[in-house]
């Protein structure tokens, strides 16, 4: 049984991740990540814009690209979390917090202390936006995390999401 549950998992996983690159390869080219990469003097990646999308995350490890929801402007304090996502390779620990997902998938402690460990992930970007912003920018990205609390966005592997339910974004302004 426990084998079965190992296996279910990461198939599930390894499938979500596949659909995940194949709708993002369908998504359209922007351009506007490359000014906010300049801008903060971060490594810039593909990015693309997928309709269907609640917020901008991150995808893959090996050749990221940044999804961005289409027929919507991205603030550029969005696109600098996803960037820093990618330059602290966070969908790498992502990753990991997946296969161990997978391995202990019958142990309701380790699947509390993922969650809690995508959270610290995500409030660590955060912090990490906030000191490179000043003044109103800072405000700003605040009410930005509040207009996400209400939407949900499941967590894939091998990916980021800014929005990662109401409750933990809420948590994470506090």
């Amino acid at each position: 049984i426990y084998c079965v549950g190992v296996r279910f998992l990461l198939v599930r996983y390894i499938v979500s991740y596949i659909r995940l690159r194949l709708l993002l390869k369908r998504g359209r080219e922007n351009g506007q990540v490359r000014g906010v990469a300049e801008e903060y003097g971060l490594k810039a990646c593909p990015a693309v814009e997928v309709e269907g999308l609640p917020s901008a995350f991150v995808c893959g490890v090996l050749r990221p690209v940044l999804a961005l929801p289409a027929r919507r402007a991205t603030d550029e304090k969005v696109i600098l979390h996803e960037l820093l996502h990618l330059k602290y390779r966070d969908a790498a620990w992502g990753l990991v917090i997946c296969f161990f997902r997978c391995l202990h998938w019958c142990n309701p402690l380790l699947w509390y202390c993922a969650d809690r460990a995508g959270n610290d992930l995500e409030s660590l970007c955060d912090q990490r936006v906030l000191e490179r912003l000043e003044g109103e920018d800072r405000r700003d990205y605040g009410r930005i995390l509040l207009e996400m609390a209400d939407e949900r966005y499941a967590r894939a592997p091998g990916t980021s999401s800014m929005a990662n339910g109401g409750k933990n974004i809420r948590r994470r302004i506090e």
